[in-house]
């Protein structure tokens, strides 16, 4: 299991910034968390530069925001709510 598996797991809700190993910041509120994935909601109005778009409540993936793999993320950083 990644090592960044329980931080994320225990932060539920929370708003993060994550940078994977090839350079992709994805910014959101952690959604939810599996053995390989951390799952982002997006800020529906794009605020804060998430970068995908909006927030699509229909098609793949529907209600489960942006999945990023556990083992790609080189950093991980907790953002306080005022930064949306």
């Amino acid at each position: 299991m990644s090592r960044y598996y329980h931080d994320c797991k225990n932060n539920i809700g929370r708003p993060v910034k994550i940078v994977t190993r090839d350079g992709k910041v994805h910014r959101g509120m952690i959604e939810r968390v599996n053995n390989t994935h951390v799952f982002l909601k997006p800020m529906s109005s794009n605020l804060g530069g998430y970068g995908y778009g909006f927030y699509r409540p229909w098609g793949f993936g529907a209600g489960l925001g942006w999945g990023v793999a556990l083992g790609s993320i080189a950093t991980l950083a907790f953002l306080p709510f005022f930064f949306w």
